[in-house]
């Protein structure tokens, strides 16, 4: 079992990764697009339940926070990894044009790191099962 603190603490990123994911898709993004809102409004849905379970200290949160951190590391590395590609194509293609909208998805890729994959290993580190015998 997580300690009190540790909760917070996880129910605290997992409320806030849930608002910027909720924002970046639902406010940032222009036009909708169902491929990309299905596993937003997922995702949000997600987090924020495992923030509510892990805010309440349920018997299961750690469990769900667990699984919301592994798929949104999924997701988060698919992100990352269709906007460099897509950046790297952009800018080789479209020569000086392109490069600017290679920049900008590539900024985008970065400030999607934090969120989407380096909190979501931490949380699944810090979660892990740990071997009582071992020291």
């Amino acid at each position: 079992m997580l300690s009190r603190n540790v909760a917070f603490v996880f129910a605290g990123i997992d409320a806030l990764t849930a608002m910027l994911v909720g924002f970046g898709v639902f406010v940032a993004l222009p036009s909708r697009y169902w491929p990309i809102d299905l596993p937003a409004i997922l995702l949000v849905l997600a987090h924020l339940g495992a923030a509510g379970a892990l805010f309440a200290q349920m018997p299961w949160a750690r469990r769900l926070a667990a699984v919301t951190s592994l798929v949104t590391l999924v997701v988060g590395l698919a992100l990352v990894s269709a906007l460099a590609l897509t950046a790297s194509w952009l800018s080789g293609v479209y020569g000086p044009v392109g490069r600017g909208g290679g920049i900008i998805l590539a900024l985008v890729a970065l400030l999607s790191l934090p969120y989407l994959v380096a909190l979501p290993l931490v949380q699944l580190f810090w979660m892990r099962p740990r071997d009582s015998a071992t020291p």
